[in-house]
């Protein structure tokens, strides 16, 4: 009978430092003592001799395994996301942040042996990179994650913080906390479970609240914490840019938004006719726009689907390689942009997804195995719930929030060359780390209105 068990934890959040004990950025896998209580080796797959596959091309200054776990968290996201689409009503936005889940994860995986070490790899496709053992994954992710949270613009933030908050009675394991800070930045805080859940929770919900600047609030729901916690892990990632091109305020404009066949509202419209990435791709009857941020690292990209094609058509079929596709055929053209300001805010439990994409060992109270977390190696924990909040506000400076204004956009020049990008119906946005290609957010915006 198990008594005991983790609650994992995800939400989105400003500020962290790496371990100060080792400089992880420059570090070598010699450099690293990573030892986890257990690793999985994925399996040597056969290659007929008549199929020898093109070679990959890695952006320059990039290491390949950083490169194979970049694409790895881009088909999870992929994934995810479509499962999550599937199980929402199609009017409904969404919003969240796949790196950060698989970070969460990743970090679960430090304590995790056998099938549920192997349900990680394969769930969130660690097990693609071609360095085949778990415990190297980390040494990757660590070096990801100094990729991506380098200072990109003295104007964008782009950061991530991890944290663990255990129950002050009981001795956690050594070597999981210093590879947890190490690795992912994520220190060790006692709290009370035991005897004060509740008071527990209020404190884990006010850490992430303040230093969100109260984005995110009440993350861990009244209830889900109990004198049988253990632990609570959260992960999160933050990000406020400023657009490299940004529209002109006095050019908003208030417009219809086509919600649904029998639904329209009135939004806030931007609009600005300049020179970005772009494409149209009749075959998939989608338009595709990349706008970048200051810095030119990450940018938002957007699909927006053809007038009689629904947006659930495209998220039927998208996957990685389509997306990729799209992105290495755009080029940079003038368009005339008209976009929403809009705000998505979003929250999920996500523990029931994950179960059906195969990760079903780690939320069982009898088949979980997590010995490495506590000191004595116990092996009687498991993970009884996963939460994942998150928000995004778009408007003429970028991520930063504005006063509403409608404000008519008068004295357009007409350039008969430009394409038209008018996303006055549901689309598709991703946040990526341009470089690498790394999906750092991704949602849906269907119902804009009420800004």
């Amino acid at each position: 009978m198990r008594a005991t068990d983790w609650l994992l934890v995800l939400a989105f959040l400003p500020s962290i430092v790496l371990s100060q004990h080792v400089d992880i950025c420059n570090a070598k896998p010699k450099d690293l003592p990573l030892e986890p209580r257990c690793s999985y080796r994925s399996p040597d797959v056969e290659t007929p001799d008549d199929h020898t596959p093109e070679p990959e091309v890695v952006p320059e200054s990039t290491n390949p395994r950083v490169w194979e776990l970049s694409k790895a968290n881009s088909h999870f996201a992929l994934s995810f996301y479509k499962h999550l689409a599937v199980s929402r009503k199609t009017e409904e936005n969404i919003f969240m942040s796949p790196i950060s889940i698989s970070t969460a994860f990743a970090m679960t995986k430090l304590g995790a042996c056998n099938r549920t070490l192997e349900q990680i790899m394969k769930v969130f496709q660690f097990d693609t990179i071609k360095e085949k053992t778990s415990d190297q994954v980390h040494f990757f992710f660590a070096k990801l994650n100094c990729r991506l949270y380098r200072k990109k613009d003295k104007t964008t933030e782009l950061v991530s913080a991890n944290r663990l908050f255990g129950e002050k009675s009981l001795f956690f394991n050594e070597t999981f906390q210093n590879l947890s800070e190490m690795v992912y930045g994520a220190k060790l805080l006692p709290l009370n479970f035991k005897m004060n859940p509740e008071q527990a929770r209020i404190t884990i919900n006010d850490w992430i609240s303040n230093k969100t600047e109260d984005r995110i609030r009440d993350t861990l729901p009244t209830g889900v914490l109990d004198s049988n916690t253990i632990l609570v892990l959260v992960n999160t990632i933050y990000f406020k840019g400023q657009w490299k091109k940004k529209f002109d305020k006095k050019a908003v404009f208030s417009s219809d938004f086509q919600v649904s066949s029998s639904r329209t509202c009135q939004v806030n419209m931007m609009f600005q006719e300049t020179k970005f990435k772009y494409k149209h791709f009749p075959e998939d009857e989608v338009q595709v726009l990349e706008m970048p941020y200051r810095g030119d690292d990450i940018t938002m990209v957007i699909i927006l689907p053809s007038r009689d094609t629904s947006l659930s058509q495209v998220e039927e079929s998208l996957n990685l390689k389509k997306l990729n596709g799209w992105l290495d055929q755009m080029t940079e053209t003038s368009v005339s942009v008209s976009m929403p300001r809009f705000k998505v805010e979003d929250n999920f439990n996500l523990k029931e997804m994950l179960q059906e994409l195969g990760l079903t060992d780690l939320f069982s109270a009898e088949n979980a195995s997590l010995p490495g977390i506590l000191e004595d190696d116990s092996d009687g924990l498991f993970i009884s719930n996963a939460y994942h909040k998150a928000f995004l506000e778009v408007n003429e400076e970028g991520s930063e929030a504005a006063a509403a204004t409608a404000v008519l956009a008068v004295g357009r020049s007409f350039n008969p060359y430009r394409e038209v990008f008018q996303a006055d119906r549901p689309f598709l946005l991703f946040i990526r780390e341009s470089t690498i290609n790394t999906l750092l957010f991704s949602g849906r915006v269907v119902d804009p209105c009420d800004q």
